[in-house]
């Protein structure tokens, strides 16, 4: 029997931590992956707060091939790998890597890791090249956060150093909350908007995601502060949800979190496959990331509301079908004059800037589902699988089909 035919027939269990975006993000991919390409569907098991190490062996008894960890906290998996050191192979879609120590513990797999320290110095470049010299970082005390979030932040403070030397200023609050697993700010101390309004202006904040960027986005409205004029906000992990609902919208930058559930799959079919995969195959750091452009952020100085409202308007509505006159309707100035900031600040037109929000969906449609070239078409804003085809083609130089098959789902279950 191949290892194709026998991984189908397979057993594969996936834990998950439902309480993170980009844990739920992996999860649908690693789904998507395994089942339109393998013909498998995953045995699930939901970790909350409470979920012991002794909780996910009784899982892993249940006959499985492999497992996925999308999510997990690196002490419970390591803890896992102690008590149950003969489990199937498992590989961890983590946001940092794990020790030889703790990669030597848990035995018998491997890590997809999301490469933290690059987002760090994305935002870094992002907001140097709006012409800021003032930056800081904002994260909440949560164990999640506290890891990823101290690669990012110091990944973000190198780079800006690397760059500007002593011309910049950096400044770094963590939120205090009131239980470790939950979301919520302090009340009543106000520490947070004392150190809001004395930060220099302008300035570039990097929030640790996107439920804290929405909840400084009120602090900034109750004390006064202009958002993006006095504070730029850059936040990760892109939940559509906080991004989109919170005025101004919130940029973020977006993980490429189907590319970590793919490499998952591969890894795993590998270890299936092969008991004896050399260390070197057993660890992927996954780096690349998308930034998702909308309010809070305006590279536009001189004509940052015009344009950061065009920018907002087309964000949230290209997909929708909408027009230039529509966007000019919501502007509420001439035509000739949005065309004319628009290009003089962002070198492109309000067309342009229509199209490529239509193509990163269709992009991300591509390569993060396998719906049919006509929905993914009526998805994006097109009325017409041909002319997006053409579009597509003389944009990408490659059909769709062979660039779902170059980056999407058709990929995994390859090595």
């Amino acid at each position: 029997m191949d290892k194709s035919t026998r991984y189908r027939k397979g057993r594969i269990g996936l834990v998950i931590n439902t309480a993170i975006k980009p844990s739920r993000d992996v999860h649908l991919g690693v789904v998507n992956c395994l089942h339109s390409s393998l013909e498998a569907r995953p045995l699930l098991f939901v970790a909350g707060s409470g979920t012991s190490p002794a909780n996910i062996k009784k899982f892993a008894e249940n006959n499985l091939d492999g497992m996925i960890f999308c999510g997990l906290r690196r002490d419970i998996a390591v803890e896992f790998g102690k008590i149950m050191p003969d489990h199937p192979p498992v590989v961890l879609c983590t946001y940092a890597p794990l020790t030889a120590e703790e990669l030597s513990i848990l035995g018998y797999g491997g890590e997809v890791v999301l490469d933290n320290a690059a987002i760090g110095v994305q935002a870094a470049d992002f907001f140097i090249e709006h012409g800021h010299t003032n930056f800081a970082f904002l994260a909440a005390n949560v164990y999640r956060e506290r890891i990823a979030g101290e690669i990012r932040c110091e990944a973000f403070r190198k780079r800006v150093t690397e760059r500007l030397g002593i011309h910049a200023t950096f400044a770094k609050y963590m939120v205090g909350v009131v239980a470790e697993n939950e979301d919520y700010w302090e009340e009543g101390t106000g520490a947070t908007d004392e150190w809001l309004k004395a930060l220099p202006r302008p300035c570039g904040v990097l929030v640790n995601g996107d439920r804290e960027a929405a909840n400084l986005l009120d602090i900034c409205k109750r004390v006064s502060i202009k958002v993006p004029d006095e504070l730029e906000i850059l936040s990760i992990n892109n939940s559509r949800g906080f991004c989109e609902q919170a005025r101004p919208t919130i940029t973020s930058l977006f993980p490429d979190n189907a590319r970590c559930a793919r490499e998952a799959v591969n890894m795993l079919m590998a270890l299936i496959a092969n008991p004896n995969l050399p260390k070197e195959k057993r660890k992927v750091m996954v780096s690349s990331c998308r930034l998702v452009e909308r309010g809070t952020t305006s590279g536009e100085r001189g004509f940052g509301h015009v344009v950061a409202r065009a920018r907002e308007f087309i964000t949230a509505n290209a997909c929708k079908g909408i027009s230039v006159s529509d966007v000019v309707k919501e502007v509420g100035i001439s035509r000739r004059l949005l065309e004319k900031r628009v290009r003089e600040a962002t070198g492109h037109s309000i067309l342009d800037m229509i199209q490529k929000v239509r193509l990163d969906n269709v992009c991300h449609l591509l390569k993060t589902t396998m719906m049919p070239i006509a929905e993914v078409t009526v998805r994006s804003g097109y009325e017409l699988t041909s002319n997006l085809s053409r579009l597509f083609h003389r944009t990408f130089g490659m059909s769709m089909r062979e660039y779902r098959n170059k980056e999407g789902g058709n990929t995994c279950g390859r090595t």
